[in-house]
C-alpha cells in the first residue's frame, strides 16, 4: 500500500472533489477481502519479518512452498474491519508507517499490530487519503484567509471554516489561536466523516451560516463604496475642500 501524497494546497482541482453537497454515495468504499491482501502486502513491506513472524503465531495465512505466506486465512481481518471503508484501512496503514518511521529515528524497533482490532484503532481518517488538504495544510489556508484575505477554494476547507470567527481569530493571543485551531480541525474531521458515509459535507447550520454571512460581506462591502465614494466627494470642487477655499479668500 503506497504512502497517497499529501495534498499541500487548497485548490478545489484535489480529487475526489468535496462539492458534491447533496452526495448519498459514500466517497470510500467498503472494505473487502482485496482491501485485506493488500493491507497485508503493505504490512510486510513495512514490517518484513516481524510481521510475518506475527502473522504465523496468529494463523493468519500458510505454508506456501515451503515459505509462509501472511493473509487473511480465517476471515478474521475482513470480520474485524467489515465496519469500516478503503479510507478508513488506508489511513490506518499511513499510522502505523509514521509510528514506524519514529522508531527508527528514536533506534526503536517498529512492531506490527498483534490483532486486527488494534489496527482499527489507528484508522482515524486522514484528509489526504480523500485527495483533500491534510489537517495542518487545511488550517494554514483558513489562517492565510483570515488574515491575508487569501482565498480558500476547496470546499471541503470551506465547509468546516463555517466554525470559525474570522473576526476572533484575527485579535486572539496563542492559546486562544489554539483553541480557534482544534475547533477547526474537529468541524473538518466531521466534514470528512460525512463525505465518507455520503452524506453532505455541510450542514443545514453550515449552509445557513455562509448565506448570512456572505449577506453580510456585501452589505459591508456596500457600506464601503458608499463611505469610499462620500469621501472623493468631499475631497472635490464642490466638496469639503472647496468649501474651505472659499472661505479662505
Amino acid at each position: 500500500m503506497e504512502r497517497p501524497a499529501a495534498s499541500t494546497n487548497n485548490s478545489s482541482e484535489s480529487a475526489p472533489q468535496a462539492g458534491r453537497d447533496q452526495s448519498t454515495t459514500p466517497i470510500s468504499g467498503p472494505v473487502t477481502a482485496e482491501s485485506i491482501d493488500t493491507l497485508f502486502v503493505a504490512l510486510d513491506q513495512l514490517y518484513g519479518r516481524h510481521w510475518r513472524h506475527r502473522a504465523k503465531e496468529a494463523g493468519w495465512g500458510s505454508e506456501i512452498e515451503g515459505q509462509f505466506v501472511p493473509f487473511d486465512a480465517e476471515g478474521e481481518w475482513l470480520h474485524a474491519l467489515q465496519h469500516l471503508t478503503d479510507a478508513h484501512v488506508r489511513s490506518g496503514f499511513l499510522a502505523l508507517d509514521d509510528q514506524a518511521e519514529r522508531a527508527v529515528a528514536e533506534g526503536r524497533t517498529a512492531w506490527p499490530p498483534d490483532s486486527p482490532m488494534m489496527f482499527a484503532k489507528a484508522c482515524r481518517v486522514r484528509p489526504e487519503t480523500l485527495g483533500w488538504p491534510t489537517r495542518e495544510a487545511a488550517w494554514r489556508s483558513v489562517e492565510q484567509n483570515a488574515f491575508t484575505g487569501v482565498p480558500v477554494s476547496h470546499e471541503a476547507v470551506l465547509a468546516a471554516m463555517t466554525s470559525v470567527d474570522k473576526d476572533a481569530l484575527r485579535v486572539s493571543t496563542y492559546a486562544e489561536l489554539d483553541q480557534h485551531r482544534r475547533l477547526f480541525l474537529s468541524s473538518y474531521e466531521g466534514v470528512v466523516n460525512r463525505a465518507i458515509a455520503g452524506q453532505p459535507i455541510q450542514t443545514r447550520a453550515a449552509l445557513a451560516n455562509r448565506e448570512n454571512v456572505s449577506r453580510a460581506e456585501l452589505a459591508m462591502r456596500a457600506s464601503e463604496e458608499k463611505a469610499a465614494a462620500l469621501a472623493a466627494k468631499q475631497r472635490g470642487p464642490g466638496g469639503l475642500a472647496g468649501l474651505r477655499a472659499a472661505l479662505n479668500h
